[in-house]
């Protein structure tokens, strides 16, 4: 080897120490080195006016647009097929419903049908969860999961390993793209191209003919599950879910995270409880009455319901009744004094939603449906919209979509 190619080379050598000593630290990253093609990946809480079940991973009940202050029926349309689980509305405000057949359709919020997917041989028994970037993910009695991007194209179809028919509780969104499913005493955990990443079982054995699971919900990146014999439990993967506390009674219908400490959920169909996730303990905010739940958290404090008996109730965190409203009309006409007492066929309602505002949309099991004032006021938008409503949601500024088990869809603006 020649003095000069030495000379040449050791001379190159330190152009390149020099550049690398001269670039910014950033350049020095000890990042893994990726080799496939890039792609943009969405993470952050999904978009939409009802992305999930109780319109948010916190299960609020709580709506991000205004509700129609004088509700008037702007289209109604019937699709072909019965409805079992509410709807959810994306960023568009474009409609997902899920059928009882095994089908999911998207309208747009002209009620035009925009398309429609199979879901292989089995249907939904769960509502239909958006994730970060849009997709909408679908869970079937056959214990898959079914991802249609908002086109309508099929993302992913993956098989959880859940036993038949355990998968009837709301998916939760999580904040990195993902999705947390509960079937049964099964957490099964997908990124957001469908792969299982992690999967855990809860203590709760589910007996015959029942389910453990009742609500799945965000709280600050861990995830909440409640079974239906009121356990609680957090989780975050790759550690085991941990048991925090027991609301001391059966809460089959969810719960809604009041704040950041704060469980609520109506136990054994009567009682309003509220569960301190710190320490465990439980108390009663309000009971004696048969409750429709979960409850709406408004941004004042207050949790509010139904009774079956057809009054919405506020209740502070004190247990405090804020609202006494009637909503149902006695049998002779005109509307219930709040002090009288008649006989009715209790039955459960569609839970309430709420907007910034202080406004409440209800539709109750008689098919009378409205929107109650910050002052207590009832404007009704139908006398019976439907025989058996299953949802009543927020579906743009100054819209509410009133969903029923028959098939019917009503829209509903100022």
């Amino acid at each position: 080897m020649s003095s000069a190619w030495k000379l040449c080379r050791a001379a190159s050598f330190a152009v390149v120490a020099a550049v690398v000593a001269a670039s910014p630290p950033r350049a020095a990253r000890a990042d893994a080195l990726d080799l496939s093609m890039p792609r943009t990946v969405r993470v952050g809480a999904p978009r939409g006016d009802a992305p999930s079940e109780r319109l948010d991973p916190r299960r609020t009940g709580r709506a991000p647009t205004r509700l129609p202050a004088s509700p008037v029926e702007v289209w109604r349309r019937h699709v072909s097929g019965n409805i079992d689980v509410p709807p959810v509305i994306d960023a568009a405000d474009g409609i997902l419903v899920a059928l009882t057949i095994p089908e999911i359709i998207k309208l747009g919020p002209d009620a035009r049908e925009i398309w429609r997917a199979r879901l292989g041989s089995s249907s939904a028994m769960a509502p239909p969860t958006l994730l970060s970037d849009g997709t909408v993910a679908v869970v079937t009695a056959a214990g898959l999961a079914w991802g249609f991007t908002p086109a309508g194209s099929q993302r992913f179809s993956t098989a959880l390993g859940v036993r038949w028919r355990d998968a009837d509780c709301a998916p939760l969104a999580l904040p990195d793209g993902g999705l947390l499913v509960a079937a049964g005493n099964a957490l099964v955990e997908i990124d957001a191209d469908g792969v299982i990443r992690a999967r855990a079982a809860l203590d709760d054995r589910p007996a015959s003919g029942e389910h453990a699971t009742g609500a799945v919900l965000d709280s600050s990146g861990d995830s909440l599950i409640t079974t239906a014999w009121g356990n609680v439990y957090r989780f975050r993967p790759p550690s085991a879910p941990r048991k925090v506390g027991w609301f001391g009674g059966t809460t089959a219908r969810g719960a809604v995270l009041a704040d950041r400490r704060t469980l609520l959920a109506v136990v054994d169909g009567r009682r309003l409880v509220a569960l301190d996730l710190p320490s465990g303990t439980t108390h009663v905010r309000a009971g004696g009455l048969a409750l429709d739940g979960p409850p709406a958290q408004d941004l004042v404090g207050l949790s509010l319901l139904t009774a079956q008996l057809g009054v919405l109730l506020g209740i502070d965190a004190a247990g405090n009744e804020r609202v006494h409203v009637t909503l149902d009309k006695p049998p002779g006409g005109g509307l219930l004094p709040s002090n009288a007492f008649v006989q009715v066929d209790l039955k459960p309602s569609p839970p309430v939603v709420v907007d910034s505002a202080g406004r409440v949309a209800f539709v109750r099991a008689s098919g009378r449906a409205g929107v109650v004032s910050p002052e207590g006021h009832v404007e009704i938008a139908a006398e019976r919209v439907c025989v058996s409503p299953v949802a009543v949601l927020p579906a743009g500024e100054k819209r509410m979509l009133i969903a029923c088990h028959d098939g019917g869809l009503w829209m509903y603006a100022e």
